[in-house]
């Protein structure tokens, strides 16, 4: 999946390199704008987004609501992954605009994903694009999709001899 921006312009060149700006909570499925999500969901969000960061070469900064994480700190590199954590959920949407405002210091154009509309207007008028997270989701499906655990060899001879 290729991000490029095309102006109606001509004078403007195409952005061809983004820094990603992905709101953690919104690559879950089922939660709540209150809902934290676990250590173990955010790991597993991380190792997917670090498989989308080595087959694109994106510059990708993750953001989650709670504690950071024992495999990596507040502002870390998680695998080429860099990894922002709002300590309440309220602070959420001032900690995803301030990572737009470092990056537009910097000159960087920013791509934020999330599925919340009104963070969407705020991010566009500080200059940012924009993307839904269902459509990252979408894209990516192979990791996103999800199914079922294999049941471990133990656990099926159990099943079928009991």
């Amino acid at each position: 999946m290729t991000i490029r921006s095309i102006y109606p312009e001509s004078t403007k060149e195409p952005i061809d390199s983004y820094t990603v700006v992905i709101d953690g909570k919104y690559l879950v499925a089922g939660k709540s704008d209150q809902d934290e999500l676990s250590a173990r969901e955010q790991v597993e969000i991380l190792q997917k987004v670090v498989k989308i960061q080595k087959s694109e070469d994106w510059d990708l900064w993750v953001l989650f609501n709670g504690e950071p994480l024992q495999q990596v700190e507040h502002g870390g590199d998680f695998l080429g992954v860099r990894v922002f954590f709002s300590p309440t959920p309220p602070q959420r949407i001032p900690t995803l605009l301030e990572c737009i405002k470092v990056l537009k210091k910097t000159d960087q154009p920013t791509l934020l994903v999330t599925n919340d509309s009104e963070l969407e207007s705020r991010a566009q008028a500080l200059g940012a694009s924009t993307l839904r997270a269902d459509s990252l989701k979408k894209g990516y499906e192979i990791l996103f999709s999800s199914r079922s655990r294999p049941q471990s060899r133990l656990m099926r001879h159990r099943t079928v001899n009991g």
